[in-house]
């Protein structure tokens, strides 16, 4: 059958649609698998990022609790040390009334000797002595307060020492360090996913337009071989091959615009035994020959045979439109008048002679048409 140009256009559109969605797919596909270790990095930094977190906030809880304690056990002390110089003011203001009080007792104690009052003087005395007694007393409690703000000072030292902030503004350091490289990282995945994407979307289209241009190609073709068949079953239904041969007949279209029909051979239709059938160009049979049948002339249909100059030779009408009275003469010295086998061949017109003279062996063509003036017009 013919080529047809419009499904060789569309097949080849169709493969050069193909190798630029190929071309698409690989970028498309190292862009893919680029996002992907980037994505894999930037989970990795995640991770880190949530465990230098999670330390930094363990270390900012204890901050936290040490600072409560601090705050909670200094304040008692406060509170202690408060209370106590309250009252160790009060006491020793106390003490010093006290104090004063005896010396003025033991003054009078002293006077009352000096004076001959003799009798007045015990009870001075024993009054000095009882004021010494009260200021005794209240210094023993003084100290006794100073003692307790000097033993809660030291039980608080012990309980709550200084706060160490030191492990948690490492731990900060280490979250801020694991937060920028988390931040970069997602910063690059974000880039290749929008490379990635870009990609995908023009290996989409690409991929639409040749699943496009694949179906117009596939229905060109379809209707392609719907008419080659129906073509194929036209030149059989000329030529009258039997239906049991169709399917394996071998149909060849010559160069001279002859159509030669092989079948009913073993095997395929030009397998051994094979039958021949010709048409010409304008789809008459000129040769008809059955499976298993023997070679000769006379297989040629329309056909007379005898001899040109004494060569074999086979004359039939020429049978297209408008070539009334026109007559082919075939010659042959092995008498072999199959279309493709080397022969001579003359057209001839009843009113203008010779058209066209061709001798064996000579390719066919124009060339051998013989104008109407030249002297070898009326050769025969």
């Amino acid at each position: 059958m013919p080529r047809d140009y419009e499904l060789d256009s569309l097949k080849s559109k169709e493969q050069d649609a193909f190798s630029r969605k190929q071309a698409a797919f690989e970028r498309y596909a190292e862009a893919r698998n680029r996002c992907n270790e980037a994505h894999d990095v930037m989970q990795a930094a995640w991770e880190e990022r949530c465990s230098a977190r999670e330390e930094m906030n363990r270390e900012y809880e204890e901050l936290q609790r040490a600072s409560k304690n601090y705050r909670e056990v200094w304040n008692e002390y406060g509170r202690i040390r408060n209370e106590n110089n309250y009252e160790i003011e009060r006491l020793r203001a106390e003490a010093d009334s006290e104090h004063q009080e005896m010396v003025d007792c033991f003054n009078r104690a002293s006077d009352c000797y000096e004076y001959g009052d003799k009798a007045e003087a015990p009870y001075w005395s024993s009054q000095g002595h009882d004021h010494k007694d009260r200021r005794d007393s209240i210094n023993e409690e003084v100290h006794r307060l100073c003692q307790e703000i000097k033993m809660a000072k030291q039980d608080a030292e012990w309980r709550a020492p200084r706060t160490d902030s030191s492990a948690f503004h490492r731990a900060k350091d280490v979250f801020e360090q694991a937060k920028s490289r988390h931040e970069s990282a997602q910063a690059e995945f974000k880039r290749l996913k929008a490379e990635r994407d870009r990609l995908k979307d023009a290996f989409d289209s690409l991929q639409e337009e040749h699943t496009r241009l694949k179906e117009e190609f596939q229905k060109r073709l379809e209707e392609v071989k719907s008419t080659n068949k129906r073509e194929r079953e036209r030149t059989l239904d000329k030529a009258g091959v039997r239906w049991s041969e169709r399917n394996d007949a071998k149909i060849v279209k010559k160069a001279d615009g002859t159509t030669q029909i092989y079948h009913g051979g073993v095997g395929k239709g030009d397998g051994f035994g094979h039958g021949h059938t010709t048409l010409d160009q304008f789809g008459n049979k000129t040769y008809d020959r059955d499976a298993f049948s023997e070679h000769g002339s006379q297989n040629y249909t329309d056909a007379k045979y005898g001899t040109f100059n004494g060569e074999p030779a086979k004359i039939y009408p020429d049978k297209r439109q408008g070539h009334e009275g026109w007559q082919n003469i075939l010659y042959s010295n092995k008498g072999n008048f199959t279309p493709g086998e080397s022969h001579g061949h003359i057209l001839i017109n009843e009113a203008d002679g010779v058209i066209m003279w061709r001798d064996e062996n000579q390719k066919h063509g124009k060339e051998w048409l013989i104008d109407e003036h030249k002297d070898d017009h009326t050769k025969i």
